[in-house]
C-alpha cells in the first residue's frame, strides 16, 4: 500500500454546508474530485492537503474511487477519482510562534 499526495488535477473542492459545525464554524467534511494520467492501485492512499489554519495543517486522506475514465483527444487516458472524509487537523512543527 503507497501513500499518493494530490497537488494537481483537482476538478472540485466542497466543503460540508451541514448544520452541525464545529464550535470555529470550520466544515468538518470535504468532498475532491481529482484527475490522473495513470490508474490508482485498488490499495493506494491519497493525500490531499487543504491548506493551513493558523499552526493547523488541514488534509484530506483516504481511498479514492474512481467515477470515470475518459479519452483525450490525443489518445491519453484521465482517470476522474472522488474521495470525500472528515478533514484531518495537524500540528505544524515548522510554524513559527
Amino acid at each position: 500500500m503507497s501513500q499518493i499526495e494530490i497537488q494537481k488535477g483537482l476538478r472540485r473542492l466542497e466543503f460540508s454546508n451541514e448544520a452541525r459545525r464545529k464550535q470555529d464554524d470550520e466544515p468538518e467534511e470535504v468532498l475532491v474530485e481529482f484527475v490522473r494520467r495513470a490508474p490508482l492501485m485498488g490499495n493506494d492512499i491519497v493525500r490531499v492537503p487543504l491548506g493551513r489554519r493558523g499552526p493547523l495543517l488541514r488534509e484530506l486522506s483516504g481511498r479514492p474511487m474512481l467515477i470515470r475514465t475518459d479519452v483525450r483527444e490525443d489518445g491519453s487516458t484521465e482517470y476522474h477519482y472522488r474521495i470525500r472524509g472528515p478533514i484531518e487537523c495537524h500540528q505544524d512543527m515548522g510554524a513559527q510562534p
